[in-house]
């Protein structure tokens, strides 16, 4: 099923007829002259990413600093020199010769992510391939701040921003809720790097403009769904003017409403700013109790707008394998879209944990357990549909997961480290693309096309690795068509989650949360998982005590469980899941180790049944074998020794709490 079909419909309201591309004919060669709705803008500088390089030997199992490499070597990649380095919006491996496509989409490196995901990448990584990217990138959405406060895609100047579902026609300018969250995050970030004071005014005239926009009903709040034009204002009772429709179900969630709430707690956060505590507490209300969109549980609702695509949902399930029918979907009370749903936990949980609010720490909590139950929590497969046999995974709900999962834990709201440590290491892992190399050969097997206007084939394949998945299945990396670059930006967010919290510091305590290498200012991890049971900390700075967390198919207290620094054995106490190894200095090495073992186990994963091979948390193979970008091709990780390799690392200075 194409998630187009779903955002296009959702924020269709102003002008949205459907301009056909073959109407359309052009040349992105050259510079592209955009229309933003203004060109005047104040100085800024790209935050300087300072930090320590260093060459070091390490085991070769995963690395997230590796793969939020990857990621911005995808972000930067994937972009448009001649329209301000703008993304194209999808990639299609499933026609010959593979291609990237612009549609109105594009804006998605705003609205998914990529605008806040890049510094934060850079940070974890050091990189700084495309560093031209985010200077155009920042000034871009500079330009695209309007004099109402609001940020707006200019539709004049790209011949491609008309085309796809809900492209605007008529207007030159439109906005929507989903622009302005994560375009609030980027600024936030380069604030938290320079102080500039400049950050702060825009980000609140972006919070004055929704405002403007938002209609206030007392104790809760919501933007309607759609696009609007500059200066468009919609009135409430309190002032008689009319009050604008309600937005339910998928509209409630996807048009925006749900992602405002996490940009506003994140700036609440970050400055303490009133309206944006009053914002954010209106549309949680407006979310939990008008929208229809989850339950009192928080279960998720399946709207009547999803059930208009029961004949879609059907069609693709049988494409792949399944047998499911209209009455079956269209019988369901509870499912719907699995992403349009934890990003609007997400969001949730990020203002809940903000304001230390236990109960709506407690609702988020119950809908993620639900959530847990509706796809694979052994590998981290959840379906892009919650319906019956649906075939294939968006990246962008098992990024959510694991984001839920690591803010619930920060928050007290619960112990989910064993979730995420299973979900990063086999599916999350497994749906960024790491190896171009299938894709070629798969892209032949289709007829040769005329590549139109709007799209590239020129390097896709390579330009595209670090991207995640859009439609992968229990066994391959590209059940349909490629990747929707939202994937990437919910995906290259997730990965700074996971890196940062891999271990934290508090005072003079280290607490290492997740066995992953991890370069850091107070020590270095370096991990052997799968090949061993085994993790050394290098420490580089004194800790009066260390705490590093077993992994869950290891018995707390287990006697298996050793210790030693530097090669001398040591006495170990357990706390709940960690082992507390006591004090350390600055050229101590802890090395502990315990058991890990294979398992067989049998597991659904989309339509299918599959045969696991499992090592520790770590999938070996599936059986049986994808065809079209293979997943889970392991079998190394079954020798007992872990190899080495030479890796460039770097601890940033500062380091982001995101």
């Amino acid at each position: 099923m194409d998630r187009r079909k779903f955002i296009g419909s959702s924020i269709a309201v102003t002008g949205a007829a459907l301009l056909s591309a073959h109407k359309l004919r052009g040349d992105t060669a050259g510079k592209l002259k955009i229309e933003y709705i203004r060109e005047t803008i104040p100085e800024f500088a790209i935050p300087s990413y300072r930090g320590m390089h260093y060459e070091d030997r390490v085991p070769d199992t995963l690395d997230i600093a590796e793969r939020a490499r990857l990621g911005v070597h995808c972000m930067t990649a994937i972009t448009d020199p001649s329209a301000d380095y703008e993304i194209y919006w999808t990639a299609h491996f499933d026609q010959n010769p593979p291609a990237m496509v612009h549609d109105v989409n594009d804006w998605c490196q705003n609205s998914e992510g990529m605008l806040e995901s890049l510094p934060l990448l850079r940070m974890a990584s050091g990189s700084d391939e495309g560093s031209y990217v985010d200077r155009v990138w920042m000034q871009a959405l500079l330009k695209s701040i309007g004099p109402d406060g609001l940020i707006y895609v200019p539709l004049n100047g790209t011949p491609w921003a008309r085309l796809g579902a809900g492209a605007n026609k008529s207007s030159t300018q439109v906005t929507n809720p989903g622009l302005w969250p994560r375009a609030m995050a980027a600024m936030m970030i380069y604030h938290t790097c320079d102080g500039n004071p400049m950050w702060n005014q825009t980000i609140e005239q972006v919070i004055q403009g929704m405002s403007n926009l938002f209609s206030d009903q007392g104790d809760y709040g919501f933007f309607p769904a759609g696009q609007f034009e500059p200066n468009t204002k919609f009135l409430n009772e309190a002032t008689a003017g009319p009050l604008q429709t309600m937005p339910t179900g998928y509209f409630a969630l996807d048009g925006g409403n749900v992602r405002v709430i996490q940009g506003l707690a994140q700036y609440c956060r970050l400055a303490g700013y009133e309206p944006a505590h009053k914002l954010a507490r209106q549309l949680v209300n407006f979310v939990r109790f008008r929208a229809d969109a989850y339950d009192t549980q928080g279960r998720f609702r399946f709207s009547a707008y999803e059930k208009r695509w029961c004949e879609g949902l059907v069609e693709y399930c049988r494409a792949h394998g399944g047998n499911p029918t209209v009455e079956e979907i269209r019988a369901q009370s509870l499912g719907g879209h699995f992403h349009a749903h934890t990003i609007g936990i997400l969001s949730i949980l990020e203002y809940a944990a903000v304001v230390n609010d236990r109960e709506l720490l407690e609702w988020c909590r119950s809908s993620y357990e639900w959530a847990k139950t509706q796809g694979s929590s052994l590998v981290g497969f959840f379906p892009e549909q919650i319906s019956p046999q649906y075939p294939s995974c968006e990246s962008c709900e098992v990024a959510d997961m694991i984001s839920i999962a690591a803010k619930l834990t920060l928050a007290g709201a619960g112990d989910y480290w064993d979730d995420l440590d299973r979900w990063v290491r086999n599916h999350f892992a497994e749906s960024q693309l790491t190896d171009a190399a299938w894709i070629s050969a798969f892209s032949e097997q289709f007829p040769r096309k005329t590549v139109p206007f709007n799209e590239t084939a020129d390097g896709v394949a390579t330009r595209n690795v670090g991207g995640f998945a859009g439609w992968s299945s229990g066994n391959e990396w590209c059940l349909a068509h490629g990747i929707m670059h939202c994937c990437t930006g919910n995906g290259t967010r997730a990965t700074y989650y996971v890196w940062e919290n891999i271990l934290q510091v508090r005072g003079d305590q280290l607490q290492l949360n997740l066995l992953l290498n991890r370069a850091s200012a107070g020590a270095d991890v370096y991990s052997f998982i799968p090949y061993e049971g085994r993790v050394q900390v290098k420490i580089k700075r004194p800790f009066g005590k260390v705490l590093i967390r077993v992994p869950q198919w290891v018995e707390s207290g287990n006697i298996a469980v050793v210790c030693k620094v530097n090669a001398t054995p040591r006495p170990l106490g357990w706390e709940g899941r960690y082992v507390n190894l006591g004090a350390a200095t600055p050229g101590d090495i802890l090395d502990l180790t315990f058991p890990i073992a294979t398992r067989t186990v049998s597991e659904t994963l989309g339509t299918n049944r599959y045969t696991l091979e499992i090592k520790g948390n770590t999938v070996l193979s599936v059986d049986p074998s994808g065809k079209h970008g293979a997943i889970y091709q392991r079998a190394y990780y079954k020798a007992s020794e872990a190899p080495w390799r030479t890796v460039q690392r770097f601890v940033p200075d500062p380091e982001i709490k995101w």
